[in-house]
């Protein structure tokens, strides 16, 4: 079949044209296809394209890096795509694909690489020179990083926009708590200076009542310095400190309340002392919330275990808080940052909340996976303050000039 295309019009006069010519054609649709090979790897959008039936023509880097496949992207050539995807949800929507009906469409599809991670995938069906579609690009793009901004400045917009809300509401809480108080103090006196009362029963009443009175001014106020402290913006301070050091002390804290519970606390700390710029107390306060929900988590679990890890990832220190309790709905998963959310009958919902602030205040991050009836992982991951550096068994005199310097 004819066709309008360069290759057409060269293939109808092949009989007229001379070997040099030819030579000279092969020669420069080689250099091409080379320059395109190089510019294409070079690409971070991974790129694979396909025949109708889903056979590799080519796949670049890129796209091996996407969907996890090791060695040269040329070794894939003349190979099912389906059949070398590990994600059932990307290998269905593939499979599923209809390049007849569905027109430069693109989706947004969670895979795991070992971890979680969001591919962006476009089909774009190609025709040819007859309008017959035949084969098919697609774009595949890794923007698991993108969407991680995008979420962490939806939290931080959330944060704001309750911290405006609510510091003008607790300003004006607050200052009638605190007139409360000193009536109620100064009624609590008077009756006590009284040296006649007709009716003594009365007095204890009032006494007591004036008693709870003080009790839960103080526990509203300690409420509203709390939600402050959540809100207002801080001047924070940080300083080289060893985490280790704050999770020790925080299992001598909470280890004799875990006993009571019949909690076991395993303890599995990295040996490499490392050093972080923190505020010791903020980062304390993070840690036992999420020891806190941990232990709550347990409380019907049989046989409850929280296990404390540390470990050092590349320039980073991650730090896991293990449980065996209830888990997470599927259906909560995606609020429990929510300032205020919470599940419990009792609970005021601030506990995450003030995590993620805390860990966001470190230039750090949390990441919680769940489920439902198998318990929780959370870990934090926070930036060492120092790049850690690899110590030879042998140290040459410069070296240790070097260390001494330092």
């Amino acid at each position: 079949m004819r066709t309008k295309s360069f290759a057409g019009k060269f293939l109808s006069r092949l009989e007229k044209i001379d070997r040099r010519q030819i030579e000279s054609y092969l020669s420069n649709l080689v250099q091409e296809r080379e320059f395109l090979d190089v510019i294409f790897n070079r690409m971070e959008e991974g790129i694979i394209v396909t025949d109708a039936n889903r056979r590799i023509l080519f796949m670049n880097a890129a796209a091996c890096k996407n969907l996890s496949l090791k060695g040269d992207p040329a070794q894939y050539a003349g190979k099912i795509l389906t059949d070398l995807i590990a994600s059932s949800h990307l290998r269905e929507r593939i499979t599923n694909f209809d390049m007849n009906k569905d027109q430069d469409i693109a989706e947004e599809i969670k895979v795991n690489k070992p971890r979680g991670h969001i591919l962006k995938i476009r089909f774009l069906p190609i025709q040819d020179d007859s309008g017959d579609i035949n084969s098919i690009v697609f774009l595949i793009s890794d923007i698991t990083e993108q969407k991680l901004k995008e979420f962490t400045l939806m939290q931080q917009q959330r944060i704001c926009a309750l911290a405006n809300l609510t510091a003008g509401v607790a300003h004006e809480i607050k200052n009638p708590l605190n007139s409360l108080q000193i009536h109620a103090q100064l009624l609590k006196k008077f009756l006590s200076t009284q040296k006649k009362n007709t009716d003594p029963e009365q007095k204890e009443r009032n006494q007591k009542s004036i008693d709870i009175i003080l009790e839960e001014i103080s526990r509203l106020s300690e409420i509203v310095n709390q939600f402050l402290m959540a809100v207002r913006p801080q001047k924070i301070a940080f300083h080289p400190g060893d985490i280790n050091h704050i999770l020790k002390r925080l299992a001598e804290t909470i280890s004799p309340i875990l006993e009571q519970k019949g909690v076991r606390l395993i303890m599995n700390l990295e040996p490499t002392k490392v050093e972080i710029l923190s505020n010791e107390e903020r980062l304390y306060q993070a840690f036992w919330n999420i020891a806190q929900n941990a232990q709550e988590a347990m409380e019907n679990t049989e046989n409850p275990i929280l296990k404390i890890t540390t470990r050092i990832e590349s320039q980073k220190l991650a730090i896991d808080f293990n449980d065996n309790g209830c888990g997470i709905a599927e259906e909560h998963f995606e609020n429990i940052f929510d300032p205020y959310f919470t599940t419990k009958f009792s609970g005021s919902g601030r506990g995450l909340m003030l995590v993620y602030q805390i860990v966001n205040e470190h230039g750090g991050q949390i990441d919680i996976k769940s489920a439902k009836g198998k318990g929780t992982q959370v870990t934090i991951t926070l930036p060492l303050s120092r790049r850690l550096v690899r110590f030879l068994t042998e140290r040459t005199d410069e070296d240790e000039k070097k260390n001494t310097d330092r």
